[in-house]
């Protein structure tokens, strides 16, 4: 013990000066740390009068760091100010500008006294070479940045000529140059004239798109066929940068791939075409989402989604998506085949079941096999034409039970636009339409038609003030409405219909008090939000809507208020409603997560 003790007491004597020189020297880098930040700043401050914000913050770019040294070297230095000053208000057009320097105790001083700018006299913009029969250049006349009447500024100058130069590479003038670019200013008359000559050269066009796996010795699992559907141009189609961009995206919303490097190879270009190389992979071809949420009509939620986009090399896939919450229990499964596109027109083959047992209607199981056909148009609008067997048994709180058959054929159209954030919007709208049909003497218990419409509007002013609109109808024809099947029916309240209610709370009800189902729906809404912050708001709304089967039934009301938060995973809401018609009743709270629109 004594020996080892002895032995690091040795040890430590014997680092002991250099252990002392190395403090020393981190103690110096220690210092001089500091000292940066405590030590007396050499920098001169300039006070510059007489200007704008805007022209001041020009100046000061051109002048840079003024130190207590320069001031020494007064006359060099007092040259250069001058220059730069000169040259920070020609580039704004002042080139009549009087300035003065004044050295201060402390600081440097600048007056200005701007006098008239130069005023753009004429803008001539021509052009040589294909892009004269071009018409976004001819439409470019119109938006030129700098204009007849503006304050000579040559920074939108040299803006102006860059922005005729970029979309000239966008729109395949891969040869262009300028003939001409002069800005001619007669100081005597405080104007100037803007001459501009540009030739485009040939316009380029787009060449065969190939496609290869990102690995050179392996082949892609996918026939070529459906790779040529997925290219939004023709070989031979003029080069724009932007359907090449669109083919990057239409591969990566395909899902078949989840690597995607799409390049227009112009500095290969034989014959002013462009070869267009893909390379591409699938290394994760099948894909898992999980998910949970809350909701105060549903209760807790989770939900799982299993997906391969990829089963064969004729671009088939499937995918399986399951939910459980307090309220509902659903699974379905979904497989898909492309029919004229791989993307905007498919096939799905489907089945699902669900689950529902909600309060004062019924404990409902529902069983679907169906098929259906997507198209997205090239408008926006997408349509849904499909064929569904659907089977229901339900139990009702008052012992009642039933089972229904239908084949219900049904079309649908929708379309959603938006501006801004996905998740947070600041303006859009959404449509849909849906009518359903059913014959009992096809297959079915019962005979209907069921219509239905629905509607989002929102829109932003004044950057902090939004505004929400919301309206959903519908309406079930039969002649004998107690055959058509519960899921059917229509129903009102909850968080996304009527607040201030419960859950499918608003119907017509029997004798002993069942909510029954209607054969009507309206429901309506209007709601502001001010914004607090990027990410906070807070919300007023008035909902008023019923289900129905008599129009004298009226619509019940709902006022409330509440707080928004746009979370990581999307928009979080949070209500307090109260119904007008129900005086006794308590306020509500709703709770509920997804996008307005």
């Amino acid at each position: 013990m004594w020996l080892r003790v002895s032995a690091w007491l040795c040890l430590g004597l014997t680092l002991a000066p250099y252990t002392m020189a190395a403090d020393k020297n981190r103690f110096s880098e220690l210092e001089a740390y500091i000292n940066q930040f405590t030590k007396p700043s050499d920098k001169v401050p300039i006070k510059i009068k007489g200007v704008s914000t805007d022209i001041k913050a020009n100046i000061e770019a051109y002048i840079g760091d003024l130190n207590k040294d320069d001031l020494t070297q007064w006359r060099e230095t007092s040259a250069r100010l001058r220059k730069a000053t000169r040259e920070a208000l020609e580039s704004l057009g002042y080139y009549q500008a009087e300035f003065k320097f004044n050295r201060l105790e402390k600081a440097l001083e600048l007056e200005v006294q701007l006098n008239q700018p130069v005023i753009v006299d004429s803008v001539k913009l021509s052009y040589v070479g294909q892009a004269g029969n071009d018409i976004a250049f001819t439409a470019l006349r119109e938006t030129f940045p700098l204009k007849e009447g503006d304050v000579l500024h040559h920074g939108r100058y040299e803006a102006a000529k860059s922005l005729l130069q970029n979309m000239a590479l966008e729109r395949g003038y891969f040869d262009g140059q300028w003939l001409k670019h002069e800005v001619l200013i007669d100081k005597d008359t405080q104007k100037a004239q803007v001459n501009l000559q540009y030739d485009s050269g040939e316009r380029y066009k787009l060449g065969e798109v190939s496609f290869k796996h990102t690995r050179a010795n392996q082949q892609l699992a996918i026939d070529a066929d459906l790779l040529d559907n997925l290219v939004p141009f023709k070989a031979g189609d003029d080069y724009e940068a932007e359907k090449v961009i669109k083919l990057n995206k239409v591969l990566l919303d395909s899902r078949y791939f989840n690597e995607v490097k799409v390049r227009a190879e112009s500095g290969l270009a034989q014959d002013y075409v462009v070869p267009v190389n893909v390379l591409l992979a699938m290394d994760s071809p099948n894909q898992v989402d999980l998910g949970a949420g809350y909701a105060t009509d549903i209760g807790a939620r989770v939900s799982a989604t299993w997906r391969r986009s990829l089963l064969n090399r004729r671009g088939h896939s499937i995918e399986t998506s399951s939910e459980i919450s307090q309220v509902r229990q659903s699974a379905t499964a979904r497989y898909g085949i492309p029919w004229t596109h791989p993307i905007n027109d498919t096939l799905q083959i489907l089945a699902g079941f669900k689950r529902e047992d909600i309060d004062e209607i019924a404990i409902t199981n529902n069983s679907v096999l169906g098929v259906e056909r997507q198209k997205k148009r090239d408008s926006g609008w997408q349509t849904t034409e499909s064929l569904r067997w659907s089977r229901e048994s339900y139990r009702q709180e008052n012992g009642e039970k039933g089972r229904s058959d239908l084949l219900l054929p049904s079309y649908s159209i929708s379309r959603v636009r938006t501006k801004g954030s996905k998740t947070d919007p600041e303006r859009g709208d959404r449509q849909s339409y849906q009518v359903e049909l059913a014959s009992s003497s096809v297959l079915s218990d019962a005979d209907l038609i069921a219509l239905q419409a629905n509607w989002r509007w929102l829109n932003t002013f004044a950057q902090r003030h939004q505004l929400l609109l919301r309206a959903d109808v519908g309406t079930i024809i039969s002649s004998d409405f107690d055959s058509v099947p519960l899921n059917i029916r229509f129903y009102a309240g909850g968080d996304q219909s009527v607040r201030g209610y419960d859950y499918k709370s608003l119907s017509p009800r029997d004798s002993t008090g069942q909510v029954t189902g209607a054969s009507n729906l309206v429901a309506l809404s209007s709601e502001y939000a001010f914004k607090l912050t990027s990410k906070w708001r807070l919300a007023a709304f008035v909902d008023a809507g019923n289900a129905f089967d008599a129009a004298s039934d009226g619509l019940k009301v709902g006022v409330g208020g509440g707080i928004r938060w746009i979370s990581p995973v999307g928009p979080i809401r949070l209500d307090i409603a109260q119904s007008l018609d129900n005086g006794n009743a308590s306020p509500r709270i709703h709770f509920f997560m997804g996008p307005a629109l």
